[in-house]
């Protein structure tokens, strides 16, 4: 890659940007480096980071596609490339660049930690567990990991087990996105609607988790209406209701990214 001050002066305003979470400056800055330097992969993996932030999901998934055939035996590429892929619900290819991330990495904690939320939220429930499983192994200290294992006992039916594990995370790191979207599920489920709100407010400020806040708010006020109606002795025929499908939170947090782009460049002349 051309190490001239111009080529460096831009990454250090597109880490900056990304860091900053000005995503439409990043991608502009992104395309500056494309074009001095189109066939390196850590800048085609900055613009797709970039581009997720802006929600042009196909045009990242783009991007980390090509990253990854330019350099197909990276972890970190293949970690963008997950991520993108499960943006875009490429599913299969999502898990495959996962599972090679993992492999390229030597199991390394926090990518298993990832893949093992993947799984919880869009893979069957036993093969997730088993990931979880693994992560939970690797690092009982992740978070992540323990609130992946919490979600696959929830989807289980094992309702103890889940709130023991999403507890264990929330000690763990109180702040942990993931945790707290499984455990505000959970609280629904127990009918613990206020409780559900309250933390769902929490997540209410990160990029990528609106509709989920929405849906357990709406499936509240459903309840609320509800509640009422059968207080007033209000006798209405409502076609039953489909169970809740939430839509979890998909993206992995701004930090573990940045972290990533800062080892593809650190990794490539």
């Amino acid at each position: 890659m051309d190490d001239s001050p111009h080529i460096q002066a831009l990454l250090e305003q597109a880490i900056g940007a990304l860091r900053a979470e000005d995503y439409v400056r990043a991608v502009g800055i992104a395309d500056q480096l494309t074009a001095a330097a189109p066939d390196n992969p850590a800048i085609r993996s900055i613009r797709a980071q970039a581009l997720l932030g802006t929600e042009a999901a196909e045009e990242a998934f783009d991007e980390a596609r090509h990253a990854v055939e330019l350099d197909p035996d990276n972890e970190h590429v293949q970690q963008l490339l997950a991520m993108a892929a499960w943006r875009t619900q490429r599913l299969t290819l999502a898990q495959q660049s996962f599972e090679r991330a993992v492999e390229l990495s030597a199991h390394k904690p926090a990518l298993l930690a990832d893949y093992a939320w993947f799984m919880a939220t869009e893979r069957g429930p036993r093969p997730a567990e088993q990931a979880a499983d693994a992560a939970v192994a690797t690092d009982a200290q992740s978070s992540t990991a323990w609130a992946a294992l919490g979600l696959t006992q929830y989807r289980l039916h094992r309702r103890d087990e889940a709130g023991a594990s999403l507890r264990r995370a929330l000690v763990l790191n109180p702040n942990d996105l993931y945790a707290q979207s499984a455990m505000t599920v959970l609280l629904q489920d127990q009918r613990k609607d206020a409780k559900a709100e309250a933390l769902a407010g929490l997540l209410e400020e990160h990029p990528g988790t609106e509709d989920f806040v929405a849906s357990i708010r709406e499936e509240a006020k459903r309840r609320r209406i509800a509640q009422m109606l059968l207080e007033r002795k209000v006798d209405i025929d409502a076609p039953p209701r489909e169970p809740l499908r939430y839509r979890w939170i998909w993206i992995v947090a701004a930090a573990t990214l940045l972290a990533l782009l800062f080892l593809l460049l650190k990794g490539f002349p």
